[in-house]
């Protein structure tokens, strides 16, 4: 029943509209037009989207975590959920690219947003780490163990570390895999993944964002390359950079909080920062596909939440939302 809602609701949405930006990008167009209707269905029940506790927990904490908490987290108040690591994280994180400037990031915007992201007691494992990149403290080529018995290295990971498609200025793969063994489950293997060494890190993250800021920039300014859409374009720079790896710690949180910036200068939803599987083990077009999918499950669940709200009839998952 609430599949066909959904339908019902989203064809209901005739008359496509979008910003100058995203028109020649048609997904993206899309995707926004549901986006900015939904927000206007749910101001006239005095209701910002992006104030949704339904919208920032599984923002916060990862969806499928969510949905295993659900009952619990949608009941608590806010004073409780403020003491959830992950939370606080997304908070503070939303708080900083909110002052960052609209046309262009510098390098000291991105360590100031480590700090702002872990400034706090509950990250005293960060400690003297915060805002430095892994040149300057702690390991500076990080290794990743794969054992048998974790089961993860198996064919379809292996082919994209073999050949690894990210490379550096000096033109070798960011990740490299090493001292393979087959394991007696033929499925999988063992090995040892490496990031290329810090020496460089400072240099290949001035590449991205300058890469960043760029497009960025062409996209506002109507003079992109039509060929690769923002949300495409977004996916491989989230990529970039986790397998650039520029901090020992954190990485994930501080290039959720800049694809946040991106989407947001762009008039995109923005987007839950979380998968199943490590985004570096993924192929670019794989990765790709996989932001296409979050994107649409991320809206429907609200056009859901929407109906339920007009109805009265509200599931637990949109509980917070009364």
């Amino acid at each position: 029943m609430r599949f066909f809602l959904f339908f019902t609701l989203i064809y209901s949405f005739n008359a496509l509209s979008c910003s100058e930006v995203l028109k020649p990008f048609n997904i993206e167009c899309k995707n926004q037009d549901r986006y900015q209707k939904l927000s206007d269905e749910f101001n006239k029940y005095s209701i910002s989207i992006n104030e949704l506790k339904g919208y920032k927990i599984p923002k916060a904490i990862g969806l499928i975590n969510f949905y295993a908490n659900k009952n619990d987290l949608l009941n608590h108040t806010n004073k409780t959920l403020a003491a959830t690591k992950q939370w606080l994280i997304w908070n503070n994180g939303q708080k900083y690219i909110n002052m960052m400037s609209s046309v262009s990031i510098e390098m000291i915007d991105i360590l100031k947003l480590h700090k702002a992201l872990f400034a706090t007691s509950f990250f005293q494992d960060i400690g003297s780490e915060l805002g430095k990149l892994r040149t300057n403290s702690g390991q500076t080529n990080p290794k990743i163990f794969f054992n048998c018995d974790d089961k993860i290295l198996n064919d379809q990971i292996f082919e994209v570390l073999k050949n690894y498609d990210l490379k550096n200025q000096e033109g070798y793969p960011y990740l490299t895999i090493e001292n393979i063994a087959e394991c007696d489950n033929k499925n999988y293997s063992s090995g040892e993944l490496k990031y290329f060494k810090g020496s460089s890190v400072k240099i290949e993250l001035k590449r991205w964002l300058i890469d960043l800021n760029d497009m960025m920039a062409r996209y506002e300014n109507l003079n992109a390359d039509q060929e690769i859409s923002p949300l495409n374009y977004l996916s491989d720079m989230k990529r970039w950079f986790l397998a650039i790896r520029p901090f020992n710690q954190g990485n994930d949180e501080v290039v959720d909080a800049l694809m946040d910036y991106a989407f947001k200068r762009l008039h995109l939803p923005a987007l839950q920062g979380y998968t199943t599987l490590p985004i570096i083990y993924l192929s670019a077009a794989n990765n790709r596909a996989e932001t296409f999918k979050k994107l649409q499950e991320q809206i429907t669940f609200f056009e859901g939440c929407l109906f339920e709200v007009k109805t009265k009839l509200i599931s637990s998952e949109c509980s917070s939302i009364k």
